[in-house]
């Protein structure tokens, strides 16, 4: 099938690559596995809108191997992530939208990889179905497009004729993905064998850092963020108001418009972030480190910490834990 892999251009060079060359070595890795004159599956090409070089961030560019508009319609779309920052990247690359909405049109399938959802999101093809992306950039996806049922914690959400999965090196998750999608369950194997790529992963949630939601400009939520980051272990909402000098009602009502969460929820985010680094970082016990924390119920801790990160926390400790990282390397 032909594949365009879209330029995006001012990005990490990383983004379009991870989709790219996998796509490549998906065939290589059957041939060199099964069957050695086995036809390709995918026919991938970099795709600019026009034949001059595409400029990727720290002095990277490559030459696309096609120009919109002068080929037919592939049959799939990839749009990678856009770069860190994501406005201007998003602005640079708005080149795009109208050519998704027309490739979409003409029967291409469309998928984005990280924050390439934006673009997605941009050309309507997002409106009213279920779509991830990059768990940092969630607040301000769901801000901008509303209409859009934003899921952070799978790594693919397929919805038939439009693809998205989740951040950074979930490209690769991606890649598989459509391996079995349109090669076969074998196919895919081979692809994970090759590339000693961890095919398993599921959830974006034991990779999110949580308790951040600092991009608003109520000081006053500032100050009680900070103080929550300080003293969360003991606090209270009650003494958290008290702190900054509102009432909790007050407090309730600037920490939602600000943040998007009560409180009491952003204070159990607070702790949940402590114990995920207490379980990566020493050898406590998982009962020590709830108390530390400020979980005095040990099922409240469990279920608050699976609904948070999707795993419990013996699990988080044995996948993230210092001693496993040993393990694996001796």
């Amino acid at each position: 099938m032909r594949v365009f892999v879209t330029g995006i251009e001012g990005a990490a060079a990383l983004n379009t690559m991870s989709v790219f060359d996998p796509l490549v070595k998906s065939d290589t890795a059957w041939r060199f596995l099964h069957e050695p004159s086995a036809p390709d599956v995918f026919s991938p090409a970099i795709v600019g809108t026009g034949d001059g070089p595409i400029r990727f961030s720290s002095e990277v560019s490559a030459r696309p191997h096609a120009v919109a508009g002068v080929d037919p319609p592939p049959d799939l779309v990839i749009v990678p992530g856009l770069g860190d920052v994501i406005p201007p990247s998003l602005e640079a690359n708005e080149h795009w939208v109208p050519w998704l909405r027309r490739w979409h049109d003409a029967g291409s399938i469309v998928a984005s990889s990280c924050t390439g959802a934006f673009l997605l999101a941009e050309a309507g093809l997002l409106d009213g179905r279920r779509a991830t992306t990059h768990w940092v950039a969630a607040p301000l996806f769901r801000a901008s497009y509303p209409a859009v049922t934003l899921d952070i914690e799978p790594i693919i959400i397929d919805e038939g004729d439009v693809i998205t999965s989740g951040g950074a090196t979930t490209a690769l998750n991606l890649v598989h993905y459509l391996v079995s999608r349109f090669g076969s369950s074998e196919r895919a194997a081979a692809t994970s064998h090759m590339l000693l790529l961890d095919s398993a992963r599921e959830s974006q949630l034991p990779f999110a850092v949580t308790g951040l939601h600092r991009q608003h400009s109520d000081r006053m939520v500032h100050e009680a963020q900070s103080l929550v980051h300080d003293r969360y272990a003991g606090l209270t909402v009650a003494s958290l108001a008290h702190s900054v000098g509102v009432s909790t009602r007050t407090l309730g009502r600037r920490f939602g418009d600000a943040v998007g969460l009560t409180p009491k929820a952003y204070i159990d985010e607070v702790r949940i972030e402590s114990a995920k680094r207490l379980l990566e970082q020493t050898s406590d016990q998982i009962a020590d480190i709830r108390i530390r924390v400020g979980f005095t119920d040990p099922t409240a801790f469990r279920r608050a910490f699976k609904r948070t990160v999707g795993i419990t926390p013996t699990e988080y400790r044995q996948r993230f834990g210092r001693r496993s990282a040993l393990d694996r390397v001796l």
